[in-house]
């Protein structure tokens, strides 16, 4: 009688156990984050961006007919032809030229495929270290057709060049490992300060220097490579010091966001350049104020159509 009595004693004990453990779980329970799911047909593929262009078309259908337009003819005037802009742009013959890149593959072919077929320069300078670009160099003679640097190929871009100017210098101006040990031994410096002075040591005098780093050393800003160069090399006048940013369409959330608004105003989605960022009408920053980091930190940008949905639900990898 004892041995039943224990027994229904621990049933009813473990069944109390459970409904307490399973009351505590309803009462505390945290669900997972369960992924955003994005429609396969939508233009925007940056999760949470769609906000974004809902309250500036919002916005921007509140106001006056008379801003409307204004608004709409600043855009206008602003999204210029690639071919024409890239035209523009040789004739001013900057001595640097500053491409900003997210290291892509799209972004690769586009300015394999465009942009540096329309411009011609001498040196072409990357984002590797000199002592490393032979290596590189070596497998596109060799005619690999595709060698990667940081992650997509490079041998297209390298051809490109080429082609357009048989004479080109390839060079490498990224921080070496013996200057990143030096810097680290003598808590000084910074990376880009190595780049800036490895950009320098390649200067030729009276030629024309295409920089293709990821696109925050090439933005202006503190610190970074760029500014570094626009204000402390002498011996290059500062007008004919320049950067520009190339980016795909799908390669930043708040671009996306623009492009679905400026469509749905009567703006076709097309490859444009705006050759002068600064003429942008200020109420499109309010509304998209990723943009200054985009577009507000480089003097002209090329904005580029991908094949559809480039990037879906992809992180975009390192401007650096």
């Amino acid at each position: 009688m004892l041995r039943v009595t224990l027994i229904v004693v621990l049933v009813v004990s473990l069944a109390g156990l459970a409904w307490i453990a399973a009351e505590w779980a309803r009462l505390h329970y945290v669900p997972t984050p369960r992924p955003i799911e994005v429609p396969v047909d939508a233009f925007i593929q940056h999760p949470g961006y769609e906000t974004m262009a809902t309250r500036a078309i919002e916005s921007f259908a509140a106001m006056s007919e008379a801003r409307q337009r204004a608004l709409s003819d600043n855009l206008r005037a602003s999204l210029g032809e690639v071919a024409v802009e890239l035209a523009a742009l040789n004739a001013s013959s900057p001595a640097i030229l500053c491409v900003g890149e997210q290291h892509m593959a799209s972004t690769r072919h586009f300015l394999a495929d465009v942009f540096l077929a329309a411009l011609p320069f001498d040196v072409l300078l990357l984002e590797i270290a000199g002592d490393e670009l032979p290596a590189i160099m070596q497998r596109i003679d060799a005619g690999e057709p595709q060698v990667p640097l940081l992650g997509e190929d490079i041998a297209g871009v390298v051809r490109s060049a080429r082609s357009t100017n048989p004479g080109i210098v390839v060079a490498g101006i990224d921080e070496t490992q013996s200057q990143r040990n030096q810097r680290i031994h003598r808590k000084q410096g910074s990376r880009d300060i190595s780049i800036a002075g490895n950009l320098r040591s390649q200067l030729r005098r009276g030629k024309r220097h295409a920089v293709l780093f990821g696109a925050l050393h090439c933005a202006d800003q503190p610190n970074w490579m760029y500014r570094r160069i626009r204000l402390g090399e002498h011996r290059v006048s500062r007008d004919q010091i320049r950067n520009i940013n190339v980016i795909g369409e799908h390669q930043d959330g708040t671009l996306e966001a623009f492009l679905e608004f400026i469509h749905v105003i009567g703006i076709p989605r097309r490859n444009f350049v705006i050759a002068d960022t600064g003429r942008l009408d200020s109420t499109l920053l309010d509304w998209f104020p990723g943009l200054t980091r985009s577009f507000g930190r480089f003097d002209s940008v090329i904005v580029f159509r991908e094949h559809d949905h480039a990037h879906s639900r992809a992180r975009p990898r390192s401007v650096e």
